[in-house]
């Protein structure tokens, strides 16, 4: 047994003390991860280590490997790690909890990550430990090897939580301090949520699943899977109006439906993990797309979202993929092939040479399901890929070959998918939405304009932030109005048309425009101060919805009922033409 222990002794210190002790035979060597699972960047948290020691000689072979001498035959080595980043991804400790994110700081001996391991966990009097993994006793834990101990969250403080059951099963909602969220009101949603997402997959491989909440004060959120629980993080009174509550139980739906794809059901470069390097793979895509696609999709099968919602934010993620001039450029394929280069270091230029395997794998993701569903008469879905993958994989504790993946989904749909993966999965093709919609019924429209409205807003393609109380150029896109014009990334923009502008009107002043005016965009480029002739454009898309079309066969109803979960005349009050 490996034996670990997490002191919070001071926590508005922001440091905490680790201690690691095992029966060993020679010197070893121990290890901290450079990344964390779910996030495919290398961080090398080794940098927030301080104060190593142990009993022995020892020394330290690189970044992050520290070799110990053990005479006595007995490892006992310790140091402190500074945890001070409130994200998902990392540890935070201060003077009102603790939340640790163990492989940020606990180290595995090289070679013995397969032996099982216990955690003991010491707060302050007065705070509660809240981890996933199976109790040992007041503030202890065991896991059955390293992989799984630093899988599991640790939350300490005096924190508030709701429970409820699923299926027998004991499912947890933590989260310290204030906010808007409506708890009373995610009491209800939230179990609706895990039982959807229960049905949908219809096995339950734990014993008990824990959401740690966390609130932010600078509007960022975000989510990290584990095997048994996940990190939530949400702006702290951006739970209102509705549609930000809505986001925020897709982040739920989200981050549980992972415990079955990629915390199981993954390719096999995603467990066992290699924790100082890149684990490279091409399915991404499969892990973070589809789950996205889930998100939402299982919030209409909860009775969360209605039909006409879910289709609304469909239509307006299909915009947004639209006006990026990246989806040209990278494939889904090697966009997740790439993500430790460049979704998760994105740059000025990322819009015009990138594509996000979130975004474009959600919707090729449904462009899937709806083929899948066409081909079976509405008989079979995305579903029961992911049952079998669950099925001849996940259940044995293995991961699948890069190419299986694709291969289920021709057994599922009793046709070839080559074409569908060339083109949409290894390729930069458009996606054929209409041809894909229209097998349950829908197409792309435009989106028909407020009244008053034009039916094209002016646009330029330029992204501003506030960086140091300028007004910056964030990125341009490419054959834009302003790429066209010469503005650069990195430009200070100060007036457009001759008015002073900031990053707060200079949408607004753009809006007053008419497309097809010439005007004066005035910018410093480092210390020179620069003007340029701009000729306003109108949006790429204009704007885009899914409507229905006015006279659906019986098939294309039978896909709709079995894509939507209601039948066509159901709903009426959606868009025709």
């Amino acid at each position: 047994m490996i034996e670990y222990r997490i002191v919070v002794s001071d926590p508005h210190k922001h440091l905490v003390d680790v201690t690691l002790e095992a029966d060993v035979e020679g010197p070893v060597d121990l290890v901290l991860p450079a990344w964390i699972p779910g996030s495919y960047k290398i961080r090398d948290f080794a940098q927030h280590i301080q104060e190593f020691h142990a009993v022995g000689p020892w020394e330290k072979l690189d970044k992050n490997t520290w070799r110990v001498r053990c005479p006595s035959g007995r490892l006992r080595a310790g140091w402190r790690a500074y945890c001070h980043e409130l994200t998902v991804r990392t540890s935070h400790v201060d003077d009102e909890h603790a939340h640790i994110n163990p492989a940020n700081i606990l180290m595995f001996i090289d070679g013995r990550k397969d032996e099982p391991c216990r955690l003991q966990v010491r707060a302050p009097r007065g705070w509660k430990v809240a981890c996933s993994l199976d109790p040992d006793g007041p503030g202890r834990f065991r896991a059955p090897d390293y992989d799984v101990l630093i899988d599991a969250p640790v939350e300490c403080g005096e924190f508030e939580e709701f429970s409820f059951k699923v299926r027998g099963k004991t499912h947890r909602f933590l989260w310290h301090g204030d906010s808007n969220l409506d708890v009373a009101r995610l009491r209800k949603e939230l179990p609706k949520i895990v039982q959807a997402e229960c049905a949908l997959m219809k096995v339950v491989p734990y014993e008990r699943y824990i959401f740690f909440t966390h609130f932010t004060d600078d509007g960022k959120g975000g989510g990290l899977e584990h095997l048994n629980s996940t990190s939530l993080a949400f702006p702290r009174f951006g739970f209102r109006p509705n549609d930000r509550h809505e986001r925020f139980l897709s982040l739920c739906a989200h981050e549980f439906f992972h415990l079955w794809n990629v915390k199981r059901i993954r390719p096999q470069a995603l467990g066992p993990f290699e924790y100082g390097k890149e684990n490279y793979t091409r399915l991404l895509w499969a892990m973070e797309g589809v789950t996205s696609y889930y998100d939402e999709h299982v919030l209409l099968r909860a009775g969360l979202l209605k039909a006409g919602g879910y289709l609304k934010k469909l239509g307006e993620k299909i915009e947004r993929f639209l006006e990026t001039p990246g989806r040209r450029v990278q494939s889904l394929a090697e966009s997740s092939f790439d993500a430790w280069i460049k979704y998760y270091n994105p740059g000025e230029h990322s819009p015009n040479a990138t594509i996000s395997y979130y975004e474009k794998g959600l919707l090729v993701s449904m462009l899937l399901d709806l083929e899948i569903r066409r081909r079976s008469r509405g008989r079979r879905s995305l579903d029961n890929v992911l049952r079998q993958l669950w099925r001849e994989y996940a259940a044995k504790g293995i991961g699948f070959p890069e190419g299986r993946y694709e291969k289920i989904c021709e057994e599922v749909a009793g046709a070839s998918l080559r074409g569908f993966f060339d083109k949409y999965v290894r390729g930069t093709d458009e996606l054929s939405f209409d041809r894909y919609l229209g097998a349950a019924g829908l197409r792309l429209a435009q989106k028909e304009p407020k009244d008053g409205e034009p039916g094209r807003k002016p646009w330029c393609g330029l992204r501003t932030e506030r960086k140091d109380g300028k007004t910056m150029v964030a990125s341009v896109l490419a054959d834009s109005p302003a790429h066209a014009a010469g503005i650069n990334a990195g430009d200070e923009l100060l007036a457009l048309a001759g008015h002073r502008v900031d990053h707060e009107t200079f949408e607004k002043r753009l809006e007053e425009r008419r497309i097809g005016e010439t005007v004066d965009l005035a910018v410093f480029r480092g210390s020179r101060l620069k003007r340029y002739r701009m000729k306003v454009g109108a949006r790429r898309t204009g704007g885009v919805r899914i409507a229905r079309v006015p006279a659906p066969t019986a098939e294309q109803k039978a896909v709709y009922r079995s894509w939507m979960g209601e039948a066509w005349d159901a709903g009426t009050s959606e868009s025709r033409g």
